[in-house]
């Protein structure tokens, strides 16, 4: 304790250059984070040292800041000090830094070199100047994934907390503050880092809804929330952290969820278009759509609304709305360069939400956004294919109300439930008189259980290579088991009345 606290007092003492900042900030943290694993500085005192030594590296840095821009009023800002306010000190902060390495054993989350490749996002071309009464303005844009036609605007994941490790899976109530923040600041806010270009910047005082804490991303780029009954980590990357992250950040986020995340979800993706000259999408436009059924999916017809001043066009632009904002599907169009301030601007911006209150959301959404775009409705597909997007439209499927579940969960929720009793029973009865007095004299599957072929087969292939089905992660989308209620509920009452 004594040794690192020397050595944050002469980092604070030391006139250093921006890159031996970033070293001496990196070798004392690493000091930490060693003491600490091994038991040397406990959890409280290693987050104050924490605490001491990024406060003094924001203000070393903040002194250099200081020195190459001196903000001046609003009034008398020109385009080029707009800029570097709104566009270069975020890129500033997402740029890479090349004696970066992750010092954690979990495999990279990117494996490919450094490059200008990764360096500020898309070389500058993430933004759209438009012209308003306080002069022009830098505004961000979607930029589209490659082989696209349309971006990520918002993106929202979580993933197990055993992702850190499985004792922290196991903390104490009391301990989730400290224990996980301790992985979220040292291990997932690298990872954070290597995916999009920025990190964590403070904590917050408190968390969203059901999350306890969290902490804010670098440029209210977006937060990482957590302290859930759940025992999940939600990560919300926004539509400024969508439009500043590096190059192929979807691919690498794609990489982390299925490589390395335990139990990954999409919990939200916002899928959008920017049209600039109002050549191929405006509200007027997706007025006439409905009217033609472009929105209607074999159901009912969505719910639609008109937000702004739709008889008397006062230059503050329209919304056009498909779906209710609570929904799991929710289509909005508006005009966003008059929502930005240009009364004369053409900008229009189609946004598409998918949330997983409802509906499951693949992985794939990550990489090939267009067509999940265009699968969600009739017109959204003409659309894309009026923009020579031919690709085949994909449906996020609903979750019915009796939701899906796999082998695995299955088992867990018969071990929670019943997996005391059945030990103590192998005590005194063998194994195949003790299964076929447990077992059903019936020889059918449950009403509210379904298998599907598709699972069937695949638990068959994986039986054949001599693996134990049971420590295998099925694949979500071939489900073992359909019709079974929730399992983030306290009790599993329904599935034990489905058995």
């Amino acid at each position: 304790m004594k040794t690192i606290l020397s050595q944050i007092h002469a980092y604070d003492s030391a006139l250093l250059s921006v890159s031996e900042i970033f070293a001496q900030e990196k070798e004392i943290s690493h000091e930490i984070y060693a003491r600490t694993a091994f038991g040397d500085v406990n959890l409280a005192d290693s987050q104050t040292l924490r605490n001491m030594l990024e406060g003094i590296t924001k203000n070393k840095l903040q002194a250099f800041e200081n020195a190459l821009i001196q903000p001046k009023k609003i009034q008398s800002e020109s385009i080029a000090e707009i800029f570097v306010q709104k566009i270069a000190i975020p890129a500033k902060n997402t740029a890479v830094r090349s004696d970066d390495t992750p010092f954690y054993n979990m495999g990279e989350a990117n494996s490919q070199p450094t490059s200008e490749l990764h360096a500020f996002p898309r070389h500058l071309d993430n933004y759209q100047l438009v012209s308003t009464p306080k002069g022009v303005l830098p505004v961000l844009r979607c930029t589209p994934i490659e082989n696209n036609v349309v971006g990520l605007d918002w993106v929202t994941f979580s993933f197990c907390v055993s992702t850190f490790g499985d004792k922290y899976y196991n903390l104490e109530n009391e301990q989730v503050d400290l224990g996980v923040g301790d992985a979220i600041e040292t291990w997932l806010d690298q990872l954070l880092f290597e995916i999009f270009g920025f990190g964590i910047s403070e904590k917050r005082k408190c968390g969203i809804r059901f999350d306890k804490y969290g902490y804010d991303l670098q440029d209210n780029l977006g937060m990482v929330l957590y302290g859930n009954n759940n025992k999940r980590i939600r990560v919300q990357i926004n539509g400024s952290g969508c439009a500043l992250a590096r190059k192929g950040w979807n691919e690498q986020l794609y990489k982390f969820l299925k490589v390395q995340a335990k139990n990954p979800k999409l919990n939200r993706v916002d899928i959008a278009f920017d049209d600039f000259e109002s050549e191929f999408v405006s509200v007027q436009a997706c007025d006439q759509w409905d009217t033609d059924g472009g929105f209607f999916n074999g159901g009912r017809n969505p719910e639609i609304n008109k937000l702004g001043d739709w008889k008397r066009i006062n230059g503050k632009g329209l919304t056009f709305t498909v779906g209710n904002r609570e929904s799991s599907k929710f289509l909005r169009c508006y005009e966003r360069g008059k929502k930005e301030g240009d009364s004369l601007s053409l900008w229009t911006r189609l946004e598409l939400e998918l949330k997983s209150s409802d509906r499951y959301l693949p992985l794939d959404v990550l990489l090939s956004p267009s067509t999940y775009f265009k699968g969600a409705y009739p017109a959204l597909e003409a659309l894309c294919n009026q923009l020579h997007d031919f690709t085949a439209p994909e449906k996020c499927q609903l979750v019915e109300k009796q939701a899906t579940i796999n082998f695995d969960k299955a088992i867990d929720v018969l071990k929670t439930q019943f997996g005391k009793y059945i030990r103590q029973f192998r005590k005194i009865i063998s194994d195949d008189v003790l299964l076929n007095l447990i077992s059903s004299d019936k020889d059918v599957v449950p009403k509210r259980l379904e298998f599907t072929h598709a699972s069937v087969m695949q638990s068959l292939r994986l039986s054949s290579l001599n693996r134990r089905i049971f420590n295998i992660n099925v694949d979500e989308e071939l489900p073992l088991f359909v019709g079974v209620p929730l399992l983030n509920q306290s009790a599993y009452k329904d599935f034990i009345h489905a058995i």
